[in-house]
């Protein structure tokens, strides 16, 4: 009998032996624990912009042994899209271990400032904050005014009501005319407005940007009130024109190409520019009032086997200029050979223009 009592004396200073030390190491971790769980805290607070008071991490086990690291924990989230656990690495001693956290909510949410309908355009000083923990579990709820930025609702909603992600329809900005607007005509800044819809209610076609809308025309005659599509405006855009059929092999010049206004869809290798026109000829049949691309063009040749060519010569500050046969077909900056007619005599020179030549 004696002996069943000193052994159920021994398990029971054992039993509260290891009890206390559990106690103990809840209630103060050693001291290289407390770092990692602070430097837990810091690092989560940072990657969810919120605060620490709200982080708990579960490293109290008394069988997690910490190891004292030299230079600060590597932490990272292991798992795509969720923040419950946090890996930590100790680089210098290739320790790691991987944390479970919790993220409590906190007790601060947003209300909505006054009655609103559906399909407004939320604005920030349509919500206003109001700390109420016992609204702090409630799920869904919008906790960042930046939640609200580009949405309107998708109910009507009374002043006081918790503001909810499900109550948010993402908006997009669409343009609508303050005025009759003819075909032809110029829409301006003045005579449209630029408002927001939820996106469930708009086309893409709808969906202009504001450098679309900017210098651009109505294809048709447009009411007031109106949405904008893209198949109502057309862009002015400066281009090189075809003012004549072009037929291939042709040359261009100021009587058969001009920079215009364009109306519509330029080509990414449209020419813009009549700068040194005069050297391109045209390698395909071109409608008048087409725009003119590089595909359509190719440097063209100035001089033609046969031409009658203006050659000169200069020596000091002395000009002289004889009349040549081209003996080849060149373009600007090519070497040709010239024949002089009356002596026989071939010289090189480099083309300089349409039928003109410098000796080299």
């Amino acid at each position: 009998m004696l002996n069943h009592i000193v052994v159920a004396l021994l398990f029971s200073m054992l039993t509260m032996h290891d009890a206390s030390l559990l106690a103990a190491e809840r209630v103060a971790p050693s001291k290289s624990k407390q770092a990692l769980i602070d430097q837990i805290k810091h690092w989560v607070a940072d990657e969810k912009d919120i605060a620490q008071s709200q982080i708990k991490v579960s490293a109290l086990d008394r069988r997690l042994k910490v190891p004292d690291c030299p230079q600060p924990f590597a932490m990272s989230f292991p798992y795509e899209n969720s923040s419950q656990s946090v890996r930590v690495d100790c680089l210098d001693t290739g320790w790691k271990a991987f944390i479970r956290v919790i993220v409590e909510p906190t007790g601060d949410h947003y209300i909505y400032a006054r009655d609103l309908s559906r399909d407004t355009a939320l604005q920030r000083d349509d919500i206003v904050m109001k700390a109420d923990t016992s609204a702090s579990h409630a799920q869904g709820l919008v906790t960042k005014l930046d939640e609200i930025e580009n949405h309107s609702l998708k109910r009507s909603v009374t002043a006081g009501q918790l503001v909810q992600r499900s109550h948010l329809s993402p908006s997009v900005p669409v343009f609508k005319l303050r005025r009759d607007v003819l075909a032809g005509e110029l829409i301006t800044e003045s005579n449209v407005e630029e408002s927001t819809l939820p996106a469930s209610k708009t086309m893409i076609t709808q969906r202009l940007s504001k450098r679309r809308i900017q210098g651009a025309v109505a294809t048709r005659d447009l009411a007031a009130g109106k949405i904008l599509h893209q198949r109502d405006v057309r862009q002015r855009q400066r281009a090189l024109i075809a003012q004549v059929t072009l037929t291939r092999g042709q040359v261009l010049s100021d009587n058969n190409a001009r920079i215009q206004d364009y109306l519509g869809t330029v080509p990414t290798d449209a020419l813009t520019s009549n700068t040194s026109m005069e050297q391109l000829e045209v390698t395909r049949t071109i409608q008048a009032g087409s725009v003119l691309r590089m595909s359509d063009v190719k440097v063209a040749a100035l001089i033609h086997k046969g031409d009658t060519v203006t050659l000169s010569v200069r020596g000091g500050a002395l000009l002289i200029t004889v009349a040549m046969e081209a003996l080849e077909s060149g373009k600007l900056g090519e070497q040709i050979d010239l024949l002089n007619p009356e002596s026989g005599e071939t010289v090189t020179a480099v083309v300089s223009g349409t039928g003109r030549a410098n000796r080299l």
